[in-house]
């Protein structure tokens, strides 16, 4: 099974940077899931629709720490900056359906960390996306 080469998910990451969404769209399956925060992404157009109103509120721009390629996929480690470009509040999250994100208010950056697992079919595709989040502890005074 063909898994993605760190150039090829560095090419992922700047489709998203860019929002890019069509070419995104070419490194999933049709029928990929993205499994985020207690809710489930199925599929391209549930893709296309998520990020059309998550990104109409908050500005997502991805860095690579790091790139583990594994035998039926691989694992980033990512820091991903949000920055707030309208309240989004868990009224607007849960009314779409949203309900375990957390609130980034208008004009708010915050840096959170991933460890994002990517399974890969046969043909080098990605079929699922889930991830592990955590708040890095602050540096020492």
């Amino acid at each position: 099974m063909p898994v993605p080469s760190r150039e090829d998910y560095q090419r992922y990451i700047a489709a998203f940077n860019a929002r890019d969404y069509a070419a995104l769209e070419a490194f999933f399956t049709d029928d990929f899931v993205l499994e985020n925060a207690g809710f489930a992404v199925r599929g391209k157009e549930a893709f296309r629709r998520f990020y059309a109103f998550f990104h109409a509120y908050c500005r997502e721009t991805v860095r690579l720490c790091g790139y583990y390629p594994g035998q039926d996929g691989f694992v980033a480690n990512v820091v991903i900056a949000f920055e707030g470009l309208q309240d989004l509040s868990a009224q607007v999250l849960a009314a779409h359906g949203y309900t375990g994100m957390a609130v980034v208010p208008q004009g708010a950056r915050v840096e959170v960390e991933f460890l994002i697992l990517y399974r890969v079919n046969a043909q080098g595709l990605i079929d699922h996306i889930k991830g592990a989040v955590w708040i890095p502890e602050p540096a020492p005074a």
